[in-house]
């Protein structure tokens, strides 16, 4: 039995640096996209939050508003006035908080995240 010497074993030097290169893409897109996620993470808890506290049923939109930004504020996101929807509707206060956040990625290639999150509190009276 004669063993062939020019029989490679294992990957190539292309193999190899294309394997490296694809994580490097794949590590460097998922920095890119953490930050708004964790930031969408907090405005999850926030909505959590206001809609389980006693006092936000006595509140108007202006004060729900104010107190959600101030909660995010500590956390550093900030929600543009129209991103956060308020309405009174038989008996139940309405939040709603739509937005998206638009993350530049490679060259001129741009990802767009939409986030959504609701909730409905009873109103008092």
């Amino acid at each position: 039995m004669q063993i062939n010497k020019n029989k490679q074993i294992g990957s190539s030097m292309y193999t190899t640096m294309f394997l490296i290169l694809m994580l490097i893409f794949g590590a460097v897109t998922l920095m890119k996209l953490w930050a708004p996620y964790y930031d969408d993470m907090a405005v999850g808890t926030a909505v959590k939050n206001i809609s389980a506290e006693e006092g936000t049923r006595t509140m108007g939109p202006k004060e729900i508003r104010a107190t959600i930004n101030k909660r995010l504020q500590v956390n550093g996101v900030q929600l543009d006035k129209d991103e956060i929807l308020i309405k009174k509707e038989d008996g139940e206060i309405l939040i709603d908080i739509i937005y998206e956040r638009r993350i530049p990625m490679y060259g001129n290639i741009d990802a767009i995240l939409k986030f959504q999150h609701n909730t409905s509190v009873k109103a008092k009276g």
